[in-house]
């Protein structure tokens, strides 16, 4: 371990998976000392995860990593919920064109790939050290630091360490979460599935398999099949009452039920294992210095693929507010909205996935029967995407009908004369998009607002609003600014000469109360 960890740091992160090293690259493309403290040496060889969504594509951007540099990536074809005959009782998402975030709606990946570009990222940044198998072993909090016993599990060296702030990002079982004395509250979704990933030997279409994910929600055995990226594909069967997990775990039963989807002998199974599904919330997010992210906050069912995209999400609300503290723009109440914005939007995420649950994993054959025939009776096979709820408090202009939904990012015109999309051109931080065609007047004070906090002020003029995709979006919500934060989420919107002024004098305000909004 290096001299820095002998100075006190910014932050320490927990947990170096997707989620804790996508903190770490935020936090150290916005100057913040950062040391990350992971058990395991090498990244996790075999997929967990397997999907995420545009507006997390869209924070990845943010890092300087897109769909071209984070391995297998493809965009995913949709989702269909099939009853026991294979009939389609509805699907969605398959309108995969560009979303209002400039990326497709849906992205199927490979987790080991994208871990090890998202590490590599973070490790290339000037102020992050990551420290494998480093285990943390204690953590006391004082009353501006933290202080931290961390053992090198390689060599046995024991340091003791300080932090203004501490997050884990420790996963489900979380050292953090349980040290810090945070408890989980159980919302009573506990089903054992066998997960089988594997390779194909031959495109999915010579092989007969379905484009789409599959919900097959047959009761005789509920399945989920997933079409990931490259030539990785996912099963996962719900074991039915009676069955052990070491029976189900027997090579000769994963190729009986893979034999249902496709000749055993063009897959080559990488994984098998049985997992209980669980939906899990933190009562509490934080105390006053450590923090909790991703898994060691929440844990939710598969079934809307949300579990890593509401991790990442976490680390997007966080790091900035973080940045913002210990750079002394900010009072040190803001980092209270973490968790007012944050669980309202995962326990929406997690009521979803269980209500697809729900759907999926009736075994009662009557029950199975009545519920084929109410959603064939709809006549509703194709159904709009599952939107995710928006932000309803927090750190947000009161009162504004776009604060708390996502940023509009469109094309713009870039400095070379090309096309790009806005946050390539404009770069990380708050985003003032005001109309143009010349910048808006501001006085003194919303001038130190905007260099305090550091806003990218932008003109919208027509040559700059490439498509009008900008104007249109202010003429729809009747404005003529909008400030959106650095997660990407509208802080607020104004209309009027003084709109851009009164956006950073209400921002001002929500930077500086104590407590904060919400």
């Amino acid at each position: 371990m290096d001299a820095r960890a002998g100075q006190i740091q910014d932050v320490a992160v927990v947990g170096c998976g997707p989620v804790g090293a996508l903190l770490a690259n935020l936090l150290g493309r916005d100057g913040l000392s950062t040391l990350v403290f992971e058990r395991e040496r090498e990244v996790y060889r075999l997929p967990r995860a397997v999907h995420f969504d545009h507006e997390v594509m869209r924070i990845f951007q943010s890092v300087g990593l897109s769909e071209h540099a984070i391995g297998d990536t493809a965009p995913l074809e949709g989702c269909e919920f099939w009853n026991a005959d294979r009939e389609i009782l509805f699907r969605f998402g398959f309108d995969q064109g560009i979303t209002n975030q400039g990326w497709r709606q849906d992205y199927m990946f490979h987790q080991p790939a994208l871990e090890a570009a998202l590490r590599d990222a973070a490790a290339k940044r000037e102020g992050v050290a990551i420290y494998l198998e480093h285990e943390v072993t204690h953590l006391e909090e004082r009353e501006d630091h933290v202080i931290l016993a961390v053992r090198d599990l390689a060599s046995g060296e024991r340091r003791t360490l300080r932090t203004r702030y501490l997050v884990g990002c420790d996963g489900a079982g979380s050292f953090v979460r349980r040290a810090a004395g945070l408890p989980l509250e159980d919302l009573g979704f506990d089903e054992p599935w066998l997960v089988v990933d594997a390779t194909i030997r031959k495109p999915r279409a010579e092989l007969g398999l379905p484009g789409p994910a599959i919900q097959l929600c047959d009761p005789a055995r509920p399945v989920t099949f997933v079409p990931v990226a490259g030539p990785y594909i996912r099963w996962e069967f719900m074991l039915k009452p009676g069955e052990t997990n070491d029976e189900m775990l027997r090579s000769e039963r994963v190729n009986e039920l893979v034999a249902a989807w496709v000749d055993p002998r063009e897959v080559e199974v990488i994984r098998s294992a049985v997992y209980e599904f669980h939906a899990l919330v933190a009562t509490r997010w934080s105390t006053r210095r450590v923090f909790l992210v991703g898994d060691a906050a929440h844990q939710m069912p598969p079934f809307l693929g949300q579990g890593l995209c509401t991790g990442i999400r976490d680390a997007a609300n966080l790091a900035w507010k973080l940045r913002l503290v210990l750079r002394g723009a900010a009072s040190p109440a803001i980092l209270e909205s973490y968790q007012p914005e944050r669980e309202p939007q995962v326990r929406g995420v997690i009521g979803l996935a269980i209500e697809m649950g729900r759907i999926i994993c009736t075994q009662d054959p009557a029950t199975a029967a009545a519920r084929d025939a109410e959603l064939l009776s709809r006549g509703e096979r194709d159904r709009p995407t599952p939107e995710l709820p928006g932000f309803a408090s927090g750190l947000l202009q009161p009162g504004s009908e776009l604060a708390g939904r996502l940023g509009l990012q469109a094309r713009v015109h870039g400095p070379d004369g090309a096309a790009a999309l806005l946050d390539d051109v404009v770069g990380p931080g708050f985003s003032l998009l005001a109309r143009g065609p010349k910048p808006p007047a501001l006085g003194a004070a919303a001038r130190r607002v905007l260099e305090r906090v550091g806003v990218r002020l932008v003109t919208l003029g027509p040559g700059f609003d490439l498509d009008g995709a900008y104007a249109s979006w202010l003429d729809r919500h009747g404005c003529d600014a909008v400030l959106i934060r650095p997660d990407h989420r509208v802080f607020g919107a104004a209309a009027g000469a003084g709109a851009a002024a009164s956006l950073l004098e209400a921002l001002d305000r929500a930077l500086t109360a104590d407590p904060p909004p919400g």
